[in-house]
């Protein structure tokens, strides 16, 4: 059969856009999972809080660490192609502790910013022009002066992302509670000062800690937050959005039989828990763009069959893969 050359050119542009098309977030996620993909060198008994971005093609990924005594710890990897290459990266100490780091290349001021807890004040950052050199960074800078009530680890596990206008700040308390502040997007990177506002409540374990938000990939406005959660089969992530990062959040898949991630969704056959981590972001400034077509989750897992001290439990990396 002949075809004349409009309609070939007419079937040509059709192929793009189908190939271009966004994809929607599933109402319902099934993932594969790798297996652990890297265990700490010596002197560390876990490597956990995973928060990832791409550099010149690459992935860089930073982490928290726990020694084999009672302190915390940070650290990144050395640039990997692929997350199967994790197990034979470098391992690099931070001499400083940046405990449950986030990281993000902010663009307007073309910058690199490493955020975290536990630092000078509730929330800290520093900033880096070569965010592979673990020992490159900045001194400290408060990113939230601010303190919480009814909560026995106070502000926790913040995370950081920007619209067109503002910048925001999220993070929990391990108490039920989502909190939020924000701050114009031209005074950023700085202090988001004292002041928060819950965004969210539940029971404790229901919102638990390891918030993380992203805008979400496609032709209208939409924000992504995950949130982990203690379930009967161990952690997990719910998911919510929302179409305003000032605005409210609408559960999406957020229950432990329904969850985002999970156990009953996973399929991960190492570990229960889904715990903290960072969704493979498709850039690596401060709007943390996913995309539902190539979603994927690099996450914290541990064998079902460790116990004992929570701080010491052996977690390691894992990747979720979204089955579409």
């Amino acid at each position: 059969m002949r075809l004349s050359k409009n309609v070939l050119v007419l079937l040509e542009t059709a192929a793009v856009a189908v190939t271009a098309q966004d994809c929607a977030l599933p109402s319902s996620y099934k993932w594969t999972s790798s297996e652990a993909l890297a265990t700490p060198k010596s002197g560390w008994v876990a490597l956990k809080d995973f928060t990832n971005a791409m550099y010149e093609g690459k992935h860089l990924v930073y982490a928290t660490t726990h020694d084999t005594g009672s302190s915390y710890g940070s650290m990144n990897f050395g640039l990997v192609s692929d997350f199967s290459d994790l197990g034979s990266a470098s391992q690099n100490a931070m001499s400083q502790a940046a405990v449950a780091p986030t990281l993000f290349y902010f663009e307007p001021k073309s910058t690199w910013i490493l955020a975290y807890q536990w630092g000078p004040t509730s929330f800290s950052y520093k900033t880096s022009s070569d965010p592979t050199n673990a020992n490159g960074w900045s001194s400290a800078q408060p990113l939230f002066s601010g303190t919480i009530s009814d909560t026995s680890t106070g502000c926790i596990d913040q995370t950081v992302i920007g619209d067109d206008t503002d910048m925001y700040l999220f993070f929990a308390g391990d108490n039920g509670k989502i909190y939020r502040a924000s701050m114009p997007i031209g005074n950023f990177p700085g202090n988001f000062g004292t002041s928060s506002t819950v965004v969210m409540s539940d029971s404790t374990n229901s919102l638990f800690e390891a918030v993380e938000v992203y805008t979400v990939k496609g032709s209208s406005k939409l924000y992504l937050m995950i949130v982990e959660a203690i379930g009967a089969n161990g952690r997990f992530f719910r998911s919510f959005t929302a179409t305003s990062l000032s605005g409210s959040w609408t559960p999406q898949a957020a229950t432990e039989s329904n969850p985002f991630a999970g156990k009953a969704n996973s399929g991960a056959s190492w570990t229960n828990d889904i715990s903290h981590g960072d969704l493979v972001r498709a850039g690596s400034d401060q709007t943390k763009l996913v995309d539902p077509c190539n979603l994927q989750l690099l996450y914290q897992g541990r064998s079902p069959n460790a116990g004992g001290d929570y701080d010491k439990l052996p977690y390691r990396p894992g990747l979720l893969t979204l089955q579409r």
